[in-house]
C-alpha cells in the first residue's frame, strides 16, 4: 500500500497516460509514479516549465480524493504542495506528540532549513513558510446555538455555517495565510474588498467609528 504522505519528495515531472496525468516524484532514491489531481498537475506542469529548473521542485505529494465525471465514488489521487523554502526537510526526530489529544493545533511536526539546522516544530497540517515561519493557532472555542435559518443560508450557499462565520472572521480582522506565511488556524480572508464589506457591516450594526479599525 502507498503511503498518503510524501514528505521532501522531488518532483521531476508530469507524466500524461490514458488514465490521467502522472506525478513523476523522486522519493528516497526511488522514481514513482502517483495518479495526480488534474488540476494541481496542470499547475505544476506550466510552474517547471516556466523555470526550466531540471532539478525540480522540493515538497509534498500528499493524498486527496475527489470525484470524477460519471463516477459515484471518490478517486484517490494526489497532490503535490512545493516547499517555499527549498531548503526545508522532515526532521521525523523531532516530532513530539505528547499532547496529541490536545484540542489546540499544537506545534509537534519536526523540520530543519537552512536557517534553523538544529530544527524545529511547526503545527500539523501545514507547510512551513519563508525562512521555516508560520503564525501558531491562538485560537478559542465558543459553543453557541446556530438557528435553522443561518444553517439553510449556509447549505444554499453550498457551504457550512462553521466556514461561512470562519471566513467572516477572517475578512474582518483581515487575516491571510500564505505559502510564504501559512496559518496553523487555517483561517484566511477574500481580500481588499471582502475586508472593506466587513468592517463596513460591522460599523454599521454596532455604530462604530469610522476610525474604530
Amino acid at each position: 500500500m502507498r503511503p498518503t504522505l510524501f514528505y521532501d519528495a522531488r518532483l521531476k515531472g508530469i507524466s500524461p497516460s490514458g488514465n490521467g496525468d502522472k506525478l513523476i516524484i523522486e522519493y528516497q532514491g526511488r522514481e514513482i509514479f502517483l495518479p495526480a489531481d488534474s488540476a494541481n498537475a496542470q499547475h505544476y506542469e506550466k510552474r517547471l516549465k516556466a523555470s526550466g529548473n531540471e532539478a525540480g521542485l522540493i515538497g509534498l505529494a500528499r493524498q486527496v480524493r475527489r470525484r470524477t465525471s460519471g463516477n459515484r465514488r471518490a478517486g484517490v489521487f494526489y497532490r503535490f504542495d512545493a516547499y517555499c523554502d527549498q531548503t526545508l526537510r522532515r526532521a521525523f526526530d523531532l516530532d513530539d506528540y505528547e499532547y496529541l489529544d490536545n484540542s489546540y493545533n499544537l506545534n509537534c511536526i519536526g523540520w530543519r532549513n537552512a536557517k534553523n539546522p538544529d530544527g524545529f516544530l511547526a503545527p500539523r497540517g501545514i507547510l512551513p513558510g519563508e525562512d521555516g515561519r508560520f503564525v501558531s493557532d491562538n485560537t478559542e472555542k465558543y459553543l453557541f446555538a446556530i438557528p435553522f435559518e443561518f444553517i439553510e443560508l449556509a447549505t444554499r450557499m453550498k457551504t457550512d455555517p462553521a466556514t461561512l462565520l470562519k471566513t467572516f472572521i477572517a475578512d474582518t480582522c483581515n487575516l491571510q495565510s500564505t505559502p510564504e506565511l501559512p496559518r496553523a488556524d487555517g483561517l484566511s480572508g477574500r481580500g481588499t474588498e471582502a475586508l472593506r464589506k466587513a468592517r463596513d457591516y460591522l460599523r454599521t450594526a454596532w455604530r462604530l467609528k469610522k476610525d474604530f479599525f
